[in-house]
C-alpha cells in the first residue's frame, strides 16, 4: 500500500513539474551560439553523447525537448521522479548508472547507440563532485565509438540552487539561453590511458564552454544596459 501512495506522489510531482516547466519554456528563447553541432572525425556513424553539467538539466530539458535522445537516470527514489519528468518532455530513459559497475544501464545505451540512438549525460552527476567528469562517460565511448559533444548552456538572467551541490540553474522567465557546442572528443579504446586522456580533453572543453557561455551572456546583458540607458 505505501509503494503504490509513493508512486501516485511521484506521479503526480512529475505531472505538475512538467506541466509548469512546460508553460515556462514557452517563454524561454534559445540562441545557438556557434550554429550547429560540429562534426566529429572519429566516426561516420550518426550516433552520439552529448555531455553537459548536471547543473544545466533544466535548461536540456526546455531546449532539447521532444528530441527522443536517451538519457540514464539513477535507480533512486529521486530518479524515479527525475525520469517521469523526463519521459514527459520526451526523452528516452534507461534507468541505472552510467559508470562501468553500471552493467545494466551500459547494455542498454550501447545496444541503443549501436542503433543509432543518441544519448545525453550529465557528466558530473548523479551526486558529483561538480564539474568534475566520470570514467563512466569515456567507457561508453569507448565502447560505442561514439563521438562526445560537449554542450553548455547559460541564461542571460537565471536563479541558481546555491545550497545543491550541482548549483541547479533555472532561466529567469522571458529570458534567453545560449547553447555553446564543443570540439568533439573521440576515444579510441577502453584502455586506462585512452580513457583518461579523454576524460582530460572533456573535462578541459566543458570548462572552456562554460567561460565561453558566461562571457557571452554577460556581454548581451552589458549590451543591454547600455541600450536601456541611452
Amino acid at each position: 500500500m505505501e509503494q503504490k501512495t509513493n508512486m501516485f506522489r511521484e506521479r503526480i510531482i512529475s505531472r505538475i513539474a512538467w506541466a509548469i516547466l512546460l508553460l515556462w519554456s514557452k517563454t524561454i528563447k534559445f540562441q545557438f551560439v556557434n550554429g550547429k553541432v560540429p562534426e566529429p572525425a572519429c566516426t561516420e556513424e550518426d550516433n552520439a553523447i552529448y555531455a553537459f553539467w548536471h547543473g544545466t538539466m533544466v535548461l536540456m530539458c526546455q531546449a532539447a525537448q521532444g528530441s527522443g535522445i536517451l538519457i540514464p537516470v539513477s535507480e533512486s527514489r529521486d530518479g524515479e521522479i527525475m525520469a517521469r519528468l523526463l519521459k514527459n518532455f520526451g526523452f528516452a530513459i534507461v534507468r541505472g548508472s552510467s559508470n562501468r559497475k553500471g552493467h545494466k544501464a551500459l547494455r542498454a545505451l550501447i545496444s541503443s547507440m549501436r542503433k543509432g540512438k543518441k544519448v545525453a549525460i550529465a557528466v558530473d552527476g548523479p551526486r558529483g563532485p561538480r564539474h568534475k567528469v566520470k570514467i563512466g562517460t569515456m567507457f561508453l565511448a569507448g565502447v560505442s565509438k561514439a563521438p562526445i559533444i560537449p554542450v553548455e548552456m547559460a541564461a542571460k538572467r537565471s536563479w541558481v540552487l546555491q545550497r545543491t551541490w550541482d548549483k541547479l540553474i533555472f532561466p529567469v522567465p522571458f529570458t534567453t539561453v545560449v547553447v555553446v557546442f564543443g570540439e568533439p572528443v573521440c576515444v579510441n579504446s577502453t584502455s586506462d590511458a585512452d580513457l583518461a586522456a579523454g576524460l582530460e580533453k572533456l573535462e578541459s572543453e566543458l570548462h572552456r564552454l562554460t567561460r565561453v557561455a558566461r562571457d557571452y551572456t554577460a556581454s548581451q546583458n552589458e549590451l543591454l544596459s547600455m541600450r536601456s540607458s541611452s
